[in-house]
C-alpha cells in the first residue's frame, strides 16, 4: 500500500519518523537535513558573495549571484542562499574560518535561522479607536462609557492587550492637536485600568506628550506608526518607563503616504527602514526584547505590495524583534474581496492565518474572537502530530 503524507515542514517529518519507530535523536538530525530555507542577503560585496557561493556549494547548498559579480567584485549585491538548516549551520562554521572582514557578522546573522521556529497562535491585540473618523469604527467609541464597554468586551473575547488610538491614521487624514488627543485617550485608559487593573494597554500615538501621559496613566506599550521618524523621543519615554515600543514602517504621513508607493525593493526598503528605527530605539535605551516591528500593511503600499508582504512576513524575523501584523479590515482586503469595511471579517481572518504562518507574535484586530479562533485553529492544524 502506498499513500502520500502531508508533510509541510521538518517538524511534520520528525513526527512521522517517530511514528514508524525511528529514534528521537535520529529524527531530530534527519529533520534538520530536510528543513529547506531560502534567504536573501543584501549589500554583500562581490568578494564576499563569491566566498559564500563557494562555501554553499561545498556543503550541498546553493547560492544565486548576479552575473556582474565576477566583473565588479568590489560593488555591493543582493544574493539568494538556499539550503537546509543543517547546511546553514555548516556554512556558518565555514564563514567563521574565513579571513575576509565582515563574514563573521554574516555568520552571526545566519544563526537566527538555524533553529526551526515553533508555529504558535499570536497574542491578539484588540483595537479601540476613540475617534470620530477612523476608517472602520469612527464615532462608535469616542466617549468614555462606550469606549470602556467595548474594551471590556475585547478582553472577554480573549484580547491580550488593548491598543487605544485617539487620532485616525487612515490615508488622507488630517492631524489633530496633542491636547485633543490627550482629551480623547487618557480618561479612557484610566477608567479601563480602574475597572481592570491588569489590562495591558497600548497607546497608538506619534506625539511625545500623549505617549508620556499614557505611560504615566499605566499604558505598557507605545505604538508609533511613524517608526520614530516623527518623534524619536518616544523611544526615550519607552526606555524610562520600561514600556514596549512598536515601530511601524510608513512612507510619509497620513496625508501623502499613498502617493509614495515606489520602492527599489519592497522588502529591502522596509527592512532597512525598520533597522534604522530599531537603532534609534536602542540608542535611547530600549532593549531589543522590548521592540516590536510592524511592516505597516496599508501604509504607503499598493494592494499588490500588501499581498506580497502578507506572503513574506517571515522576512521580518531577521530583525531579531517581535513582529506585529495589523491588517484588520484594511483596504487590501476590500480590494481583493470587493467588500465594504463592515464586511471584511472573513478576509481579516485569512490575513491573520497568514500572520500565523509568517510567525508573527501579535495580531492587531477589531474582531478579537474571530481572529483568535482562526489563529488557534490554524496553529493546531499545523502542529498536529497524532
Amino acid at each position: 500500500m502506498l499513500y502520500q503524507l502531508t508533510v509541510t515542514n521538518a517538524q511534520d517529518f520528525r513526527a512521522e519518523m517517530l511514528k514508524i519507530g525511528c529514534s528521537p535523536e535520529g529524527a531530530r538530525q534527519m529533520a534538520d537535513k530536510l528543513s529547506a530555507l531560502t534567504l536573501k542577503i543584501t549589500e554583500l560585496s562581490g568578494t564576499h558573495a563569491i566566498v559564500l557561493k563557494e562555501e554553499a556549494l561545498s556543503v550541498g547548498a546553493e547560492c544565486a549571484l548576479p552575473r556582474e559579480v565576477i566583473l565588479r567584485p568590489q560593488q555591493k549585491y543582493s544574493v539568494l542562499l538556499s539550503g537546509t538548516r543543517r547546511q546553514l549551520q555548516k556554512i556558518q562554521v565555514k564563514l567563521r574560518g574565513q579571513a575576509f572582514r565582515g563574514l563573521r557578522e554574516l555568520a552571526d546573522s545566519l544563526a537566527v535561522y538555524r533553529t526551526a521556529p515553533r508555529l504558535r497562535p499570536p497574542v491578539v491585540m484588540g483595537i479601540l479607536n476613540v475617534t470620530p473618523d477612523s476608517f472602520s469604527d469612527g464615532g462608535r467609541h469616542n466617549t468614555i462609557t462606550p469606549a470602556v464597554r467595548h474594551a471590556l468586551g475585547l478582553l472577554r473575547a480573549g484580547a491580550g492587550s488593548i491598543d487605544i488610538g485617539g487620532e485616525t491614521t487612515k490615508p488622507g487624514a488630517a492631524e489633530i492637536s496633542s491636547r485633543e488627543e490627550l482629551r480623547r485617550t487618557i480618561p479612557v485608559i484610566q477608567e479601563i485600568l480602574r475597572r481592570k487593573p491588569k489590562t495591558v494597554i497600548s497607546i497608538d500615538t506619534t506625539k511625545k506628550a500623549v505617549a508620556l501621559a499614557a505611560v504615566k496613566a499605566g499604558a505598557q506599550i507605545i505604538n508609533d506608526v511613524s517608526g520614530l521618524t516623527r518623534e524619536p523621543y518616544l523611544a526615550r519615554i519607552a526606555a524610562d518607563y520600561g514600556a514596549r515600543l512598536i515601530v511601524m514602517h510608513r512612507t510619509g504621513n497620513s496625508k501623502i503616504m499613498q502617493q509614495k508607493t515606489d520602492y527599489l525593493d519592497l522588502l529591502d526598503d522596509i527592512l532597512r527602514f525598520l533597522s534604522k528605527s530599531i537603532a534609534v530605539a536602542e540608542r535611547h535605551g530600549v532593549p531589543r526584547e522590548n521592540i516590536i516591528v510592524d511592516p505597516g500593511i496599508g501604509f504607503g503600499k499598493t494592494t499588490e505590495q500588501n499581498l506580497y508582504l502578507l506572503k513574506n512576513l517571515t522576512a521580518l524575523r531577521g530583525l531579531g524583534c517581535a513582529v506585529l501584523l495589523g491588517a484588520s479590515r484594511k483596504t487590501v482586503i476590500g480590494d481583493v474581496l470587493r467588500r465594504p469595511v463592515d464586511q471584511r471579517e472573513f478576509g481579516t481572518a485569512a490575513a491573520s492565518i497568514a500572520g500565523v504562518l509568517g510567525q508573527v507574535d501579535y495580531l492587531r484586530v477589531h474582531n478579537v474572537a474571530a481572529n483568535l479562533e482562526a489563529a488557534r485553529m490554524f496553529a493546531a492544524i499545523w502542529r498536529s502530530k497524532l
